[in-house]
């Protein structure tokens, strides 16, 4: 695993955030091409220019924000509303959904939850890209004998970004609450910059990475080694996991920390973080 794993370029056809930016219209030959902020939108129907004038038929235009747009010809009316209930996830076996509304910045948000034995909201929103989809996850973490269904939510992500959260339920629909992954690797983890390199601090072991070994120029590197641009949940084997990665600046990263969820006293409780070098790095 090395640390361009974690150089997560936007795809060209996804918007990520919309709200307060404009759309610039330009006009070329031909096609016309729509723009926003340097990203080319695609639309079943074209623009056209008609009387000087930068045309697109209304409906086009509310797929591009996520809108459902009817025009009522009795009362001459245009109506825009947000999709509501879109199926936003589906479980392998068809069996557990995920729906929510589409909003114009990007996500699906007021989601829900619909199982064979319950239906419930559930918190938080999901980026509308399918390549970062919810994944639904059936699995007895607890130990208990029972499945309990597992959510992971992209929230965001982007070049050197990626964030998610994880949401558990029991079968009877309850939520088991899950600690915070980022805290939990905040209480365990340290870094500075030194005249030979750099020394990260996990659960008290001293990690040193030599200033050779780093590809950034000083001048590029962040105040600090760091954590939190990059959190991934996941289910390993039968266990709640959580990585982050360590990264010295904007573009560079030098390992994984890692932990293993166990559940105690009614919550899934983080555990001692583990510190993965990448192999680039050791001395």
């Amino acid at each position: 695993m090395i640390y361009k794993k974690w150089i997560i370029a936007a795809s060209t056809a996804a918007v990520v955030i919309l709200s307060g930016t404009s759309i610039m219209a330009l006009a070329k030959d031909n096609p016309i091409k729509i723009m926003l902020n340097g990203t080319e939108l695609v639309t079943s129907k074209g623009v056209q220019k008609v009387d000087g004038a930068i045309m697109l038929p209304i409906k086009e235009f509310g797929e591009l924000f996520g809108k459902d747009v009817s025009f009522d010809e009795k009362n001459n009316t245009v109506s825009i509303n947000n999709q509501a209930g879109v199926m936003v996830a589906e479980s392998e076996d068809k069996t557990v959904r995920i729906s929510g509304d589409k909003t114009e910045s990007g996500t699906f948000e007021h989601l829900k939850l619909e199982t064979p034995v319950f239906t419930r909201s559930i918190p938080g929103y999901s980026v509308t890209n399918p390549s970062y989809a919810p994944q639904i996850i059936s699995e007895d973490l607890n130990g208990n004998g029972k499945k309990e269904t597992v959510i992971i939510l992209t929230t965001g992500y982007g070049t050197g970004v990626y964030q998610s959260n994880v949401l558990v339920y029991n079968a009877e629909g309850e939520e088991l609450h899950v600690e915070d992954g980022n805290t939990a690797f905040l209480k365990q983890f340290s870094g500075s910059f030194t005249s030979e390199g750099l020394e990260l601090m996990v659960q008290g072991t001293r990690y040193e990475i030599p200033s050779g070994l780093v590809l950034s120029e000083a001048g590029q590197l962040n105040s600090a080694p760091g954590i939190g641009s990059i959190l991934q949940y996941a289910v390993e084997d039968g266990v709640l996991t959580a990585t982050t990665a360590v990264q010295i600046s904007p573009a560079e990263y030098v390992g994984d920390l890692k932990l293993k969820y166990s559940f105690k006293n009614g919550l899934f409780q983080a555990g001692n973080a583990s510190f993965e070098i990448y192999p680039e790095y050791r001395s």
